[in-house]
């Protein structure tokens, strides 16, 4: 099977380190070792193709793969999310919704920035031909000190409200623990993968992640398992695994090096940090939000949100898969000190991406109604759909507003549309409405004011330069 996922989507990067590079190399002449099982003989004359085709393929490096494996562990997901709704139950599946809610927005709002630092330092390592394992085992320590203070928090909260949140249920306590654990041990291994350039490995984990929590669960339900904690820890099982399948086939995973040192994973972590929390605050709070105020609506409800949330949520789904592949082609245009290019970069970027909002919200509020009560028997309307889907929309117009602040060096400017999103949630959820439709209104209202506040800066900085002669007006 992974033979056939490297013929799909390996493109090697021209700055892969030595630790890579042979194994790479590999994937570029699989798709002949499969017809004829004679590489040697056919690689020469498949080779140019395969170039051909890498160069003229409008995506950066990586996308393929990390497309290709996010889209395996969507559609897995919601086979899982099925599957265990109908299994525990309408009441049941609420508590499931919010232990996913969290493990998603404290999993990658904290363990997400050590992952891109490690990424970073393993790049910078390759460049010299120094190892990485150094770097590893300092973010380890790192890891398991923001583990600390996370479990921490969750056990402080327990007695203060998150155990009517979870139902009283000390299984999905222990599920939302493993979870956040396994959460973290995943991304330190995913930051090497990426500081390697081995994308092809990068979205296996995504593959391998989805297929498994969905086999998982589809093994509880053979069973006759119905405890809604089992379907919950197959969150952290997922992580644990899709890890190892991405990582089994690296040899060595890492190598020895010099020493790392605190300063080399955090220059810019408390920035990181601070974006990765707000964004997945954003992206999971809404069942959460339910919860709290939507008391009369029944332990079910959470449930019912995060299933249109999910549906709603498909084409931000598939623009994380090219966020972070976008920054390097507007990274270069700044480090070459080509604005007018880069603007043009960024216009389209933001176009497109608006376009894409529009249609998809217009179509999600169409059939989005349907496609929930298919999949899971719940009831939610054309204006939940549509509020939910343009939630999405102004999320993904204020990262990629966000991707132009970052690639011209102001990360602290970028933060600014991340915080003020967080600020208008809680302010708009006291607009007076039935409680779905505060949370949606809310949503919908932080993600405008964010992509607001973020096209507001970074016009101010192309104002900036076209002042100084670097950027031409537009004309």
């Amino acid at each position: 099977m992974w033979s056939i996922w490297r013929v799909c989507v390996c493109r090697p990067s021209e700055a892969l380190d030595d630790e890579n590079r042979d194994h790479c190399d590999l994937g570029r002449y699989a798709q002949a070792a499969l017809i004829s099982g004679r590489p040697s003989t056919w690689s020469p004359a498949i080779s140019p193709f395969l170039e051909r085709m890498r160069e003229r393929s409008p995506l950066p490096d990586g996308t393929p793969a990390i497309a290709l494996g996010l889209a395996i562990n969507g559609i897995s997901t919601y086979g899982f999310l099925v599957l265990a709704r109908r299994a525990v139950g309408d009441e049941a599946y609420g508590g499931l919704a919010v232990v996913w809610s969290l493990v998603y927005i404290l999993g990658p709002g904290l363990f997400q920035p050590l992952e891109q630092e490690v990424a970073r330092a393993t790049a910078a390592r390759g460049s010299l031909g120094q190892g990485s394992a150094p770097v590893l085992r300092q973010a380890a320590k790192i890891g398991t000190g923001f583990l600390a203070l996370v479990f921490t928090g969750v056990l402080v909260a327990w007695p203060l409200g998150l155990s009517g949140m979870l139902d009283d249920r000390a299984d999905l306590l222990a599920a939302l623990l493993f979870g956040l654990a396994a959460f973290a041990f995943a991304e330190l291994c995913r930051g090497i993968l990426s500081g390697r350039h081995l994308f092809t490995e990068y979205g296996r984990y995504f593959a391998a992640e989805g297929i498994s929590r969905m086999l998982i669960a589809g093994g509880l339900v053979i069973l006759g398992i119905e405890l809604v904690g089992a379907y919950a820890i197959t969150l952290a099982a997922a992580f644990v695994l899709g890890t190892f399948a991405a990582g089994v086939t690296v040899r060595p995973f890492v190598n020895p090096g010099p020493p790392s040192h605190l300063n080399e994973l955090t220059p810019a972590l408390g920035l990181l940090l601070a974006t990765s929390i707000s964004e997945a605050f954003l992206l999971n709070v809404g069942p959460v939000a339910l919860a709290i105020i939507g008391d009369e609506l029944g332990e079910e409800a959470p449930g019912v949100f995060l299933n249109g949330l999910i549906i709603s949520r498909i084409p931000l789904f598939f623009f994380q898969a090219v966020k972070a592949s976008l920054l390097p082609a507007l990274a270069a245009r700044a480090a070459d000190d080509d604005l007018d290019g880069f603007r043009e970069v960024q216009l389209r970027l933001v176009a497109a991406v608006a376009v894409v909002a529009a249609g998809s919200t217009a179509a999600i509020a169409v059939v989005g109604p349907w496609v929930v009560e298919t999949a899971f028997s719940d009831q939610l309307g054309s204006r939940d759909m549509g509020l939910l889907a343009a939630s999405g929309g102004g999320l993904m117009l204020m990262l990629s507003l966000s991707l132009g602040l970052v690639a011209l060096n102001h990360t602290r400017l970028a933060i600014v549309g991340f915080v003020v999103a967080v600020i208008v949630f809680p302010i708009a959820l006291q607009l007076p409405n039935e409680p779905f439709l505060q949370v949606e209104v809310g949503l919908l209202a932080a993600t405008t004011a964010g992509a607001i506040a973020q096209g507001v800066l970074l016009r101010i900085e192309f104002a900036r330069h076209r002042a100084a002669g670097r950027m031409s007006s537009l004309t």
